[in-house]
């Protein structure tokens, strides 16, 4: 079980021509959507991440939410009270609350177009695509500003701050730059990786219930689930190349649609094959996982304590200077390894202590940094502010607002 990395691909097959009997080589599910996704929307991507950078639109709406905050200053507590007190009210009552707590209900809005990472399912690029849900997140909080605005029923005030966030949104709803085009191609592309995602059987951590997927692994317990999904993907294949139309003004969706079927005809001798016969007499098999999860897990696993322990983001080097047996470690939780290394886990700090014992340095101690409350909200998102703008209420608000 391989990625699909090309250095990878040739140490497998290497590997499996020295062999005087050959054994299957099988590509990783999760890998083979990875790289479709990328190669399907990588681009579209890219162009839309350009375009929101060339307006520098994130940086003006966090330097808002700061000014709304400064202005607020210690009026901010009971405001957001207000705001929960406006949110629990009826939706179909969208006018804003006034004074301070219709300009909280403004910076809440400005918050909620930036907490567009919670749209995601944490599993980065291509599962996940901020940038378009952030042009999504911009569009709805447009309509809503704009709907808010209609209603002339906000003190001057507030109108004026709401004034000046719909004057930053409305470079979302123009056809220069051109957000529209860019953000429906990718839209577009995004559905038919939704699809081949379906087919796989490879659903979104959030959506995982008691489905083929509910494991990392994405283990599967009996031939027929393999057949089912191997049927899938020849459905989608054929399915995918009736609706590739052949002429038209419209290049993007026969490109994207040539993409998924070139990776699917190059990798197919490498997705099939995870039913290993182990006895033609009994006729007994063994199902081979369909992804390379746990392997990955044990690396992610380990990244994760280097981290935790250098405090660094960014481990090449950390993992370069590494010594092979820092893996061994892990071999400390089973009862058997202990009793080699040094006979049961009460003595593990002595058998520790004697590897650095020729070598050891008195260790600073610790300084915590005394953090002093302000009155003023400075930062452009606080916990308090999350809670607000993450709420059901606050969705619909914006939703009724909109329409």
């Amino acid at each position: 079980m391989r990625d699909l990395g090309r250095a990878v691909t040739e140490a497998a097959e290497q590997f499996v021509r020295r062999l005087a009997s050959p054994i299957p080589v099988l590509a990783c599910h999760q890998h083979f959507l990875r790289d479709v996704g990328k190669d399907l929307l990588c681009e579209g991507h890219d162009k839309l991440r350009t375009l929101f950078r060339r307006i520098d639109i994130r940086k003006d709406i966090h330097a808002f939410v700061r000014k709304l905050g400064y202005f607020l200053g210690k009026r901010i507590h009971e405001a957001r009270v207000d705001i929960q007190s406006w949110q629990d009210e009826p939706v179909q009552e969208v006018d804003l609350p006034e004074g301070a707590s219709g300009i909280a209900v403004v910076r809440a809005l400005a918050q909620w177009t930036l907490d567009f990472p919670t749209d995601g399912n944490n599993e980065g690029f291509p599962f996940d695509l901020p940038y378009l849900d952030f042009y999504a997140r911009c569009l709805h909080a447009y309509w809503a500003v704009d709907g808010f605005l209609r209603k002339q029923s906000a003190d001057p005030k507030t109108k004026k701050f709401l004034a000046r966030l719909q004057k930053m949104l409305a470079r979302m709803d123009c056809d220069v730059p051109p957000f529209a085009q860019v953000a429906k191609d990718l839209d577009k592309r995004a559905k038919l990786f939704a699809e081949l995602r379906s087919a796989l059987r490879l659903q979104p951590k959030s959506k995982r219930g008691k489905d083929l997927a509910s494991s990392p692994a994405a283990s599967l317990k009996t031939a027929n689930e393999f057949e089912d999904i191997r049927t899938a993907i020849e459905k989608l294949t054929a399915s995918l190349k009736r609706r590739r139309p052949e002429r038209g003004p419209a290049k993007d969706i026969p490109q994207a649609i040539d993409i998924i079927l070139t990776d699917l005809e190059r990798h197919a001798p490498f997705l099939w094959g995870h039913v290993i016969t182990v006895s033609k007499e009994s006729g007994s098999v063994r199902l081979v996982d369909r992804t390379n999860n746990i392997l990955e897990g044990f690396f992610h696993g380990m990244k994760h304590g280097e981290r935790r322990r250098s405090g660094r983001k960014i481990l090449t080097r950390d993992f370069e200077r590494l010594p092979p047996g820092a893996a061994l470690a892990l071999n400390l939780t089973c009862s058997d390894y202990v009793a080699i290394v040094c006979g049961s886990i009460e003595n593990l700090p002595q058998a520790f202590s004697k590897l650095d014992e020729g070598n050891r340095r008195r260790s600073l101690p610790a300084r915590a940094e005394k953090m002093s409350r302000t009155e003023a909200d400075t930062a452009s998102m606080t916990l308090a502010d999350k809670r607000l703008i993450r709420s059901e209420q606050m969705e619909k608000r914006i939703v009724a607002a909109a329409h």
